[in-house]
């Protein structure tokens, strides 16, 4: 008897635990060097979600009109060119699915480690990968439960932590007083674009539940459930998160650091207290990287269905466990060679480029949209500005990650040629 397609909770699940992973546990202290105040910290986490929500509404109304797996590279395929597409599906791939997945797999090491000592980071971030691919290798629906339960287990742990947060003095001394001249001079400063990057990528995932668009039970209302409400919810955690962290620790502890939810739960509960504290975080990253490894081959066996060189990555049914291994070994790959804070910056550029010509498609293709480009008007403007000001002010402060990311674009588009001279 054929199993169930999975719905509404899994796909919600999937997204969910696709947004809350590296970024929120590892964004903020690379922001306050550059903020200096809670209002400014607020600011920058619902500035990010409203853009998000953005995003989110925009990609229902396109996998409405669109309505087939494989994200980007489908989309871009038939809202622009099979060589967009292609380009599309490719930095999926490897910024959007790989690199995060690397990301999640190295945070999930450091807290391991902080719980842990003896266990190093690299090891543990190359055995969760692995534990992942394992978790992804048999059936969709039996995806959907590993990652329902996972992402479950995750916000309870940080409803637990929020409440703890709320009752329990903290050492936080960041001003959160509103001071309009101070504040509005931080947010216009270049580093404020920088800091709305790492923002932008602890969001990214908003968009997950696409990219497997024809498994799920009623894709169009599951997709469009899933990716608004999704981005909600997650809106509303990172504010609260940010805020417990900032109530919880000084700014000096903080600061320039990556394992920001084990600073403050040292804080919070002392040094004993923290250690099980940062194990429980690392459980809860496991979602992030299992909802990435669920995901992001659906790309590669999209793309395998367009592209014959490429066949191979399509199964005929059943898991694409050929795409699967390759997304693992490239995050692996990851692990090994690349630093964090470049590879964020690196990811989030691919990912940003996408997102913009997807959004854009609504504007250049209005005969796909049947009238909902008016009605999405305002959200997609929005979109599209806010991420081209991100785009272009990190260029000026941080060019070369930027500019690779910028780079692998234009490589992936020559690379199609190359794989499909017909359409030279």
């Amino acid at each position: 008897m054929p199993s169930r397609p999975p719905g509404t909770p899994a796909a919600l699940a999937l997204v969910i635990a696709s947004m809350i992973g590296t970024g929120v546990f590892t964004s903020l202290g690379y922001q306050l060097p550059a903020l200096q105040s809670g209002p400014q910290i607020i600011f920058l986490w619902a500035l990010g979600g409203i853009i998000a929500l953005c995003g989110a509404l925009c990609y229902a109304a396109v996998a409405k009109a669109l309505p087939r797996s494989g994200g980007e590279h489908h989309f871009l395929g038939e809202l622009y060119h099979p060589s967009l597409g292609f380009m599309g599906g490719l930095l999926s791939a490897i910024a959007g699915f790989a690199a995060p997945t690397a990301l999640s797999a190295i945070a999930f090491g450091e807290y391991l480690h902080k719980a842990a000592p003896a266990i190093p980071v690299t090891v543990a971030a190359i055995v969760v990968i692995i534990l992942g691919m394992l978790a992804h290798a048999f059936s969709s629906s039996a995806s959907a439960r590993i990652q329902l339960t996972a992402t479950t287990l995750k916000l309870l742990l940080i409803f637990a932590f929020l409440i703890a947060a709320i009752l329990l003095p903290g050492k936080g001394d960041i001003r959160w007083t509103v001071e309009p001249a101070e504040d509005l001079d931080s947010i216009l400063q270049p580093a404020f674009a920088i800091s709305l990057f790492f923002v932008f990528y602890s969001y990214s995932g908003w968009n997950a539940a696409i990219y497997g668009l024809e498994e799920w039970s009623q894709p169009d209302r599951t997709v469009r459930r899933a990716l608004v409400g999704g981005t909600l919810i997650v809106a509303v955690l990172y504010i609260a998160l940010n805020s417990a962290f900032l109530h919880a620790a000084p700014v000096d502890e903080l600061r320039d650091e990556t394992a920001v939810g084990e600073i403050a739960a040292r804080s919070l509960f002392g040094k004993s207290a923290a250690a099980w504290i940062s194990g429980l975080f690392a459980a809860g990253l496991f979602a992030s990287v299992s909802a990435m490894l669920w995901a992001g081959p659906r790309v590669l066996a999209a793309m395998g269905r367009s592209t014959p060189a490429l066949s191979f990555l399509n199964p005929t049914n059943g898991t694409p466990l050929i795409a699967l291994s390759i997304q693992g070994g490239l995050a692996i790959l990851f692990v090994l060679l690349a630093t964090f804070r470049d590879l964020v910056k690196f990811t989030e550029t691919g990912l940003i480029l996408c997102t913009m010509l997807t959004v854009a498609g609504i504007f250049v293709r209005r005969d796909r949209f049947a009238g909902q480009h008016l009605r999405l008007a305002l959200p997609a403007t929005i979109f599209l500005a806010m991420t081209s000001f991100v785009v272009i002010r990190s260029i000026f402060v941080a060019p070369v990650p930027v500019l690779l990311g910028l780079t692998t674009a234009l490589l992936a588009v020559v690379l199609f040629f190359i794989l499909n001279p017909k359409h030279s």
